[in-house]
């Protein structure tokens, strides 16, 4: 996996990176679109209704969104990743 990203940032065509970074910034903004406000729902719906909350599904909630605050992340990195990579071809283009 690590090698498939090494070689996608900084060996591939620039092309490629660059979609694949829209896409990563595009999957980010889908997984933490109004992310914190269900969280906080999540939280008062648990700690309101106690162990009641939890049992109707509320601690299942948390786990998925959870999982998707994590995939929220790794969109980010795989993003960042591939703006660093387009910035060293650009950096090494101008020596």
């Amino acid at each position: 996996m690590f090698a498939l990203l090494n070689r996608l940032f900084h060996h591939g065509p620039a092309w490629l990176t660059f979609l694949v970074m829209g896409m990563a910034a595009a999957g980010l903004a889908l997984c933490s679109f109004n992310l914190l406000f269900l969280f906080q729902a999540n939280y008062h719906l648990l700690f309101t209704y106690g162990a009641m909350a939890a049992f109707d599904g509320g601690l299942l909630q948390f786990i998925e969104l959870t999982a998707w605050g994590y995939l929220a992340i790794a969109c980010y990195v795989v993003a960042e990743g591939c703006l660093e990579g387009l910035l060293t071809r650009i950096r090494r283009a101008q020596l």
